[in-house]
């Protein structure tokens, strides 16, 4: 009989359970599905010690994965339409996989990357992971996490604060692995653990001389970097499931592998068309395995369509976990036919969209563009109609053969988007002057729109720590710069007096840099805050502009920029900002508020 969640108070004979996420690996990434340039002995091996899910379908990025196995839920009905400019955050409503766990008695872990939010409600630590060694941001290098951060000798952030650590990224989160799972052998207690590398997403950096090999055999780079951080991935997943078996906990673990989009460079793409960001059948499907010693045979292999939201079903139904049913939940428990005491649940249809559209657009303005849908071998992409059991390549269009079909199709996903489109418009926003998060550090990477530049190059451009330091070498140098501006959508927690931080570049980088690249010119810092705009003079040379105001408590939209910076009076955003509260309102609240800071 299942024990509810929450009144358990102990998860004594259950599993422990260990999820190992790869980053950009898609369905032909290992030797296992048949690629000749690739040797992953101990991927191919986990693979075949369970269940070996053929046709598991994720998201076209990772960050929409990710909110699908975490919720249960297509990403869009959670709140995730894109892997970055603050639509990358799971609505705080939306009670998550480690909270059910946690509730259940288990000790919960996030190490490697997260992806889904930096700031107070959306963090790791705020949606049920106990304990987490993170990297920041959607991976090593991007523009949220730690300033100059990469695969060698890695900042970490854990409860503790950002911590250095030695080594390749790759051999990093294996041992952070492996020093958990002794610590929960120790205690005895069970333990619900979310091990996502970080690997082989780009930068494509391999531990030194891995990728000799490759490149003797004729590959070119990117692909011979790829492949070689793929083989060393593979070794440290071996690590992690010796340590399993040294601890004697492998019996009593369920492992789950997977993919989190289909594979990012398509160099052995299985005869499929599409890599990572397209609806198509490479870009999606993605390589995944489940593993129970004793409880789920080994050898087996599932060709029934599945999506990673079921993946949420069918481990709390391995666990004995009872989850109430919410009718937005999206997936399918497989726990019968793992292990072996069914089929497979009836099946469903599968529904993609790669979202991305700019924050601010209409989203019924895309509708129309970049979906597919999958109903057992068939896939609908457009108005192109696939049978992928007889054309992986999708290359024979029988949308005129089967009309019927075609039109039953799309009728489904029209009736699909209309139900998903209200989740898809309303922004969620980071939390300010709240007390779990005194101080929350917001960058361009989670902008909205510019109110103030239409057009102005935004989130997507300054995605990556390289692109930023790309604008301010040029902006330095005196080369021409697009103007770059956006909105930070945010929630005011508390009624009071901030002070707001702005800058080009983060407080944490290294003194040289900030000098080098990050000093600003004499001009004006602008924030506008709804009907409110506070101005203040720019010294030649500072590396911050510090301002205080009053905000109140509600959703707030906050814009800064600089003027003075760019020729012919173009803005350019600040990149990079810090919001405290440090003490109660301390002007009148007023309908319209213009002031200017006078310089001291």
């Amino acid at each position: 009989m299942a024990i509810l969640a929450g009144t358990a108070g102990s998860a004594a004979g259950r599993p422990n359970v260990l999820v190992i996420l790869t980053d950009d690996q898609g369905y032909g990434d290992l030797s296992s599905s048949g690629n000749p340039d690739l040797k992953t002995p101990r991927l191919d091996r986990l693979r075949r010690e369970g269940m070996d899910f053929g046709r598991m379908i994720g998201a076209p990025t990772g960050a929409a994965t990710r909110a699908q196995l975490l919720s249960g839920m297509h990403e869009f009905r959670c709140g995730v339409s894109h892997s970055l400019a603050g639509r990358n955050l799971i609505r705080p409503g939306v009670e998550l996989l480690p909270a059910w766990f946690g509730k259940a008695g288990y000790r919960t872990a996030i190490i490697g990357r997260w992806g889904l939010g930096e700031a107070f409600p959306c963090r790791p630590e705020d949606r049920g992971f106990g304990d987490f060694w993170v990297c920041g941001g959607g991976g090593l290098g991007q523009t949220s996490d730690r300033w100059g951060n990469g695969n060698f000798n890695p900042q970490v952030r854990t409860r503790e604060g950002w911590q250095a650590r030695q080594g390749h990224a790759t051999r990093v989160w294996a041992a952070e692995a492996t020093r958990y799972l002794a610590a929960r052998a120790a205690d005895h207690q069970p333990f619900f653990l979310q091990l996502a590398f970080t690997a082989p997403h780009a930068p494509y950096e391999a531990a030194p001389g891995s990728a000799e090999r490759f490149v003797k055999a004729g590959l070119k780079e990117p692909v011979a970097s790829f492949y070689a951080m793929i083989e060393d991935l593979d070794s440290g997943v071996g690590e992690v499931l010796d340590e399993l078996e040294r601890l004697q906990l492998a019996d009593s673990t369920i492992v789950v592998f997977m993919g989190d989009n289909g594979s990012a460079l398509g160099a052995w793409p299985c005869g499929m068309k599409g890599v990572k960001g397209s609806p198509d059948e490479g870009g999606v499907r993605i390589p995944a395995a489940i593993r129970w010693p004793g409880q789920i045979a080994p050898n087996q292999r599932t060709d029934e369509l599945a999506g990673v939201f079921d993946v949420f079903e069918t481990i709390v139904g391995l666990c004995d976990i009872t989850v109430p049913r919410d009718p937005q939940r999206d997936g399918r428990d497989f726990s019968n036919l793992l292990l072996g005491a069914g089929k497979a649940p009836p099946t469903g249809m599968i529904f993609t969209h790669v979202g991305g559209w700019s924050g601010d657009d209409r989203p019924e303005r895309h509708r129309s563009a970049g979906f597919a849908v999958r109903e057992g071998t068939w896939l609908l992409s457009g108005l192109d109609l696939f049978d992928l059991a007889t054309d992986p390549g999708q290359r024979v269009n029988l949308f005129e053969q089967r009309p019927e079909l075609a039109t039953r199709l799309l009728g489904e996903y029209g009736t699909w988007w209309n139900a998903i489109l209200p989740n898809v418009r309303e922004p969620v926003r980071y939390a300010v002057g709240d007390p779990h998060q005194a101080v929350v550090q917001l960058d361009a990477s989670g902008w909205w729109p510019s109110r103030e530049v239409g057009g102005a190059a935004g989130a997507d451009s300054l995605a990556t720590q390289v692109a930023v330091r790309r604008v301010l070498e040029s902006l330095t140098a005196g080369k021409p710069v697009p103007e770059t501006a956006g909105v930070w959508k945010l929630m005011v927690a508390r009624e009071g007096h901030y002070r707001i931080t702005l800058s080009m570049i983060p407080a944490e980088a290294p003194k040289t840099e900030i000098d080098r690249i990050g000093q600003l010119k004499a001009g004006m810092a602008h924030i506008r805050t709804g009907k409110k705009e506070l101005q203040m003079p720019v010294v030649k040379g500072a590396i911050a502009v510090t301002v205080r105001m009053d905000l109140s408590a509600g959703a707030l939209d906050l814009e800064a920029w600089f003027a003075g910076q760019l020729p012919d009076k173009r803005i350019l955003g600040a990149l990079f900002a810090e919001v405290e509260r440090v003490g109660d309102r301390q002007r009148p609240q007023l309908d319209f508020d213009f002031h200017t800071v006078p310089k001291k």
